[in-house]
């Protein structure tokens, strides 16, 4: 089910300053589990919003005749 308040980009920004606070190790035990959590949980609405968006683009270009296209996910 697609979370219609979902912003991708607000979720990535999200993931990238989690990962800049888990990284630099100033953060506790408890508030990194916490923060790792979290950035699953992003991680996870994103990965779906990307599948979403590329299962609307293959019904487009199926539409259109034209082929569909392969994203390798680390290029994103």
């Amino acid at each position: 089910m697609e979370d219609k308040n979902f912003n991708y980009e607000e979720a990535m920004t999200e993931l990238n300053s989690i990962v800049s606070k888990l990284q630099n190790g100033s953060v506790s035990l408890d508030d990194s589990l916490a923060l790792y959590t979290r950035g699953v949980e992003l991680a996870a609405k994103c990965d779906a919003k990307i599948k979403d968006i590329e299962q609307k683009i293959a019904m487009v270009n199926a539409n259109g005749d034209e082929e569909p296209f392969d994203v390798d996910p680390g290029e994103i």
